[in-house]
């Protein structure tokens, strides 16, 4: 099974550790001040104050970041991920809107082979990326697209047709994509 497949399933679990994941609601990305942030999507039904965890991760097909010191590589190579912070959801300690790259705020939550983390890379024009985030007994996601000028484009769907196998498991192979170069528009 594909690790994009898991990830509602990690949110919903890392949510587990206070209450249930229950309730869904819409992410905007959004430039404030020339920074890319996460707020919630006036028009969600539910609309939360904070989160605990986030996970931005390019879309298939994307570059794959560099993977830097501390970082999951694993998550980094194998998973897209260009930002990944888990913590214990134990309380409210980070408060809409969250700038991309911000310190997450709260103790990390262990895995079983512990921690993951990886500390935010820079973002590329014209690349499709995935946001998603959890807390407050909730979890939000958006697809976000960075176009020339700064300009935000969300997405409510993924454009981006998976290749699958005969099974219909998706099959993406990201540990062999290039890798992402090093000069980004959104740094953080």
């Amino acid at each position: 099974m594909r690790f994009r497949r898991l990830q509602p399933f990690v949110i919903c679990l890392s949510a587990l550790t206070v209450g249930s994941c229950s309730y869904g609601y819409d992410i905007l990305a959004v430039a404030i001040n020339g920074r890319l942030a996460f707020v919630v999507d006036p028009r969600s039904s539910y609309k939360p104050d904070c989160i605990g965890s986030i996970n931005v991760s390019v879309d298939r097909g994307g570059p794959v970041a560099h993977a830097g010191p501390g970082d999951d590589v694993a998550l980094v190579r194998n998973g897209g991920v260009y930002w990944w912070k888990f913590t214990e959801v134990t309380s409210c300690e980070n408060p809409f809107p969250i700038f991309y790259g911000q310190q997450i705020k709260g103790h990390p939550f262990i895995y079983r082979d512990g921690p993951s983390n990886v500390e935010a890379k820079p973002l590329r024009v014209g690349v499709l990326y995935h946001v998603e985030t959890s807390g407050d007994g909730a979890y939000g996601y958006r697809w976000f697209r960075i176009n020339k000028g700064g300009h935000i484009e969300n997405l409510r769907e993924d454009p981006t047709p998976p290749v699958t196998n005969a099974e219909g498991y998706d099959i993406t192979d990201y540990a062999n994509m290039a890798e992402a170069p090093n000069e980004g528009v959104y740094r953080p």
